[in-house]
């Protein structure tokens, strides 16, 4: 997944595979909060999705600007 700029400037990227590994979790992690996710967000995928998104916007956020 990527995000980018109007001009095509990749400004944050994730490997789907590596996305796909760090959201699935086992149902004994889930009981033992073995991961912190975002308490709005239930599903692991998309609270890590979320995640990467507000990191996309904050390192292309001031590359807009200049």
């Amino acid at each position: 997944m990527m995000i980018c700029l109007p001009n095509g400037t990749v400004v944050h990227h994730i490997n789907a595979n590596y996305f796909l590994d760090i959201t699935s979790v086992k149902p004994e992690d889930i009981e033992n909060n073995v991961f912190s996710f975002s308490s709005t967000f239930e599903d692991p995928s998309t609270a890590t999705y979320m995640q990467f998104l507000k990191e996309g916007l904050r390192r292309g956020l001031p590359l807009l600007q200049a």
